[in-house]
């Protein structure tokens, strides 16, 4: 079975961790998801696909920029992230947008997508090229593609700053295979682009762009790191006690003023480098 790593990871880890946070890594993304959105160039009445939709943020913006006319499908593999995202679309009313339990790498969907969007979900399939020829084959004639995924650790202060403390306090972790699935999957844009080719999309394209995180306090964004992330994923890995943590976490708490800066509404700025990566079908 396709992806069933990651299927359990984000139904009995991942996903249940991103709930627990209460929506602040929603609040976080938010300027990832307005990113896709507007590579998107959304048209009213579409048919748009959001694959890895998670708590479905993405989704229901894509909902409201297709208008009424139009209809939004988001897909994940967790289901603790799909309810969540059901009850966000129950929460604003937002009618045109459903929220399917599914694995991309191998479904179809109907109608057939004339946009598929994605905001760090295409990182996890375990055969990229599967994922996205199936994606490809299932889309309206001309689908157009807009996915973000996380440029390289080293232009992410805000993750490669964390695990270098985790590291320097528990040492390194086992070593990552390059491409492995994950959250730096698609790190490297010529990769990116050889796998899209191969997968049948045309024209496409990996964008470096700069953006800022929005974190709502500095005591939170050291949370965070401690339970996402790689710095997160290390901690579990080296099965870090509490009073590591504690000790972890207040390590980054004091580096954060170095690369995170306050916000007009009171929050924080968290500087980031994605990819955003586009295509188009025959």
């Amino acid at each position: 079975m396709a992806n069933e790593t990651q299927k359990t990871y984000w139904n009995q880890v991942g996903g249940p961790k991103w709930v627990s946070l209460g929506g602040a890594m929603e609040a976080r993304l938010a300027p990832v998801s307005a990113a896709v959105i507007a590579a998107a160039s959304l048209r009213p009445g579409e048919n748009v696909l959001d694959i890895g939709c998670g708590a479905g943020l993405t989704s229901l913006e894509a909902a409201q920029a297709v208008g009424p006319a139009g209809r939004v499908i988001g897909i994940d593999i967790s289901a603790p992230m799909i309810e969540t995202a059901r009850g966000h679309a129950r929460a604003r009313h937002i009618e045109n947008v459903s929220f399917r339990l599914g694995d991309a790498q191998t479904e179809h969907f109907a109608p057939a997508p004339e946009m598929l969007v994605s905001r760090f979900g295409v990182m996890f399939f375990d055969d990229p090229v599967a994922a996205f020829a199936n994606l490809r084959t299932g889309a309206a004639p001309g689908a157009r593609l807009a996915c973000a995924a996380w440029a390289p650790l080293a232009r992410n202060e805000h993750w490669r700053r964390p695990l270098e403390l985790v590291e320097a306090l528990l040492g390194p972790g086992a070593p990552r295979q390059p491409h492995a699935s994950g959250p730096l999957a698609f790190d490297d844009a010529d990769y990116v682009t050889e796998i899209l080719t191969q997968a049948g999309w045309q024209a496409p394209r990996v964008e470096a762009v700069e953006i800022a995180l929005h974190g709502v306090s500095l005591e939170e964004e050291a949370a965070i790191a401690c339970f996402m992330g790689p710095s997160g994923a290390l901690l579990d890995e080296k099965q870090a006690s509490p009073a590591q943590r504690e000790t972890i976490r207040a390590a980054i708490r004091a580096a954060l003023p170095a690369y995170a800066s306050p916000a007009a509404d009171g929050g924080v700025r968290v500087p980031a480098v994605i990819h955003m990566i586009t295509a188009r079908a025959a």
